[in-house]
């Protein structure tokens, strides 16, 4: 068994040029100091060295850290790949296929940014459950979802957390994604078409994330919580990235799958090693423990467990 640090990434931008000042991302000055704090006190490795050792019990050095940036941002080109370069540093990426290539905009993060454009968080939270209220939801659900989602989180205050849970997983998938599209207009005044563009990594710069050297892997196609779908369903998300994999030149063979939210059950675990894939990344918190056994279930930090 070889113990690894994996640090999970999301937003990294330059703050005081974005248009959505407020978004929870990472300070790219603050990313500079951290990959700097990294590099001087860990042996930061690449991808291949994780495949390794989960395959074939390859041990890794001493204080090993492996980086890893989720969702497929334009940020990641921007802001994240310069700085890797320089210092000769691998990074392990993995962009949902859909934003990417459809440029459609993800619920998950219209949610992040509908969040991001008020302040006044209990009005949103007002919104939601008015508009839940018009498409059917009852008083009774309704105060049902507030005694159990109503909770702060490590990073968020309860009424952040009450509008991610409702429009994320909570509410029927039709009916929150109604929601999201109307807050959206409401909020961000933008059309999901040029927001995805902006927002996204475009299928030409994910091949050149392969052409620098980065590891692209697996985040699905459609960005789902596989733990909530059939076996056929996470199969076909599976397939559906897995194709994309290959079509911008990554790797399809003893790779690396990031789950969506963290989400997975017993038959995600089965159709990624019907499909060959040796390490999974959850979004559990801790140092992760590289075994055979329980390497498709590896433990990560998030970047705000480190200094910036």
């Amino acid at each position: 068994m070889s113990q690894l640090t994996i640090i999970m990434y999301h937003y990294v931008r330059d703050i005081k040029k974005s248009r959505y000042p407020n978004i929870k991302g990472l300070e790219a000055s603050g990313f500079r100091r951290q990959l700097d704090y990294l590099r001087d006190n860990f042996n930061i490795i690449k991808a291949e060295d994780v495949i390794a050792c989960a395959k074939d019990g390859k041990p890794l050095p001493k204080k090993s850290c492996f980086l890893t940036f989720d969702d497929g941002f334009k940020d990641h080109i921007k802001y994240v790949l310069p700085e890797l370069l320089t210092r000769n540093i691998q990074g392990a990426f993995f962009p949902p296929v859909k934003p990417v290539v459809e440029r459609e905009i993800l619920d998950v993060h219209r949610i992040h940014f509908i969040l991001a454009t008020t302040n006044d968080h209990l009005k949103l939270v007002d919104d939601v459950n008015s508009l839940s209220l018009d498409r059917g939801v009852s008083e009774i659900e309704l105060a049902s979802y507030r005694d159990e989602y109503f909770l702060p989180s490590r990073f968020d205050i309860a009424e952040v957390m009450y509008v991610k849970h409702m429009l994320q997983h909570v509410l029927p998938e039709s009916i929150r994604n109604d929601i999201a599209t109307v807050l959206f207009e409401k909020y961000a005044e933008r059309t999901e078409r040029d927001f995805a563009e902006e927002l996204y990594l475009s299928v030409d710069e994910t091949k050149s994330l392969v052409g620098s050297g980065m590891y692209v892997g697996s985040h699905g196609y459609l960005h789902r919580w596989l733990n909530k779908e059939n076996i056929d369903l996470q199969r076909s998300e599976i397939d559906a990235s897995l194709k994309f994999l290959k079509y911008v030149g990554a790797r399809t063979e003893d790779w690396i799958m990031c789950y969506p939210y963290g989400a997975y059950n017993s038959d995600t675990l089965s159709v990624l090693k019907e499909r060959k894939c040796v390490v999974g990344l959850t979004t559990k918190i801790g140092t992760a423990e590289v075994t055979k056994s329980h390497a498709l279930e590896l433990s990560r930090y998030d970047t705000n467990d480190f200094p910036q």
